[in-house]
């Protein structure tokens, strides 16, 4: 049953955030962002555990969290050479509570640069809720997100802006970086 509820939270966060921020229409990609893991990168991720680990500036103001319960803070393929991840302070396994952790939720390739622009295209997106506020999803103006992926685990860094939704503020994300693992609950 926990399991469930899990898999219940990361739907509707990627459902929330879905509609948040996609595309990169005019986005500047790397050559091998398109690449997606190969075989055995695959096959070594898929029981992949560890510690997690993010942190950034949001408006100036620190944003981070640490542990993953291998839905929260850890990485899966959506599509070949496309991964989702959301980042959270909070995971502690009731979607109603994690739910009003806030925090970020990426699909971006699985390696390389890319600068993710509004909603140009719609297999890439960012969003981003505040805490306790988990319907005033931020939209992406324009972010640029790195991301190194091994077997095992996701790396990267991210910077940009966000539309604050209720007064169309722009508001800077600096400092983006983290270091997750794959989610052994999703299979590549």
């Amino acid at each position: 049953m926990k399991q469930i509820k899990k898999l219940m939270l990361i739907t509707l966060i990627s459902l929330s955030l879905l509609c948040s921020c996609n595309g990169n229409g005019n986005s500047t990609v790397s050559k091998d962002s398109t690449s997606s893991l190969t075989s055995s990168a695959k096959n070594s991720s898929e029981n992949s555990t560890g510690d997690a680990s993010f942190s950034c500036k949001i408006d100036g103001k620190e944003f981070s969290g640490k542990g993953t319960d291998q839905i929260v803070n850890a990485a899966y393929v959506t599509s070949p050479g496309v991964i989702h991840f959301a980042l959270s302070p909070s995971f502690s396994g009731d979607p109603s509570t994690d739910m009003h952790a806030g925090g970020f939720g990426f699909a971006v390739p699985d390696k390389g640069t890319t600068v993710i622009r509004g909603v140009e295209n719609p297999d890439y997106y960012i969003g981003y809720n505040l805490p306790n506020e988990p319907t005033n999803t931020y939209h992406c103006k324009e972010m640029t997100v790195t991301i190194n992926s091994s077997g095992t685990r996701v790396t990267g860094t991210f910077s940009g802006t966000l539309i604050e939704p209720k007064t169309d503020r722009d508001v800077p994300v600096t400092d983006g970086k983290f270091d997750i693992p794959y989610s052994s609950y999703f299979k590549k």
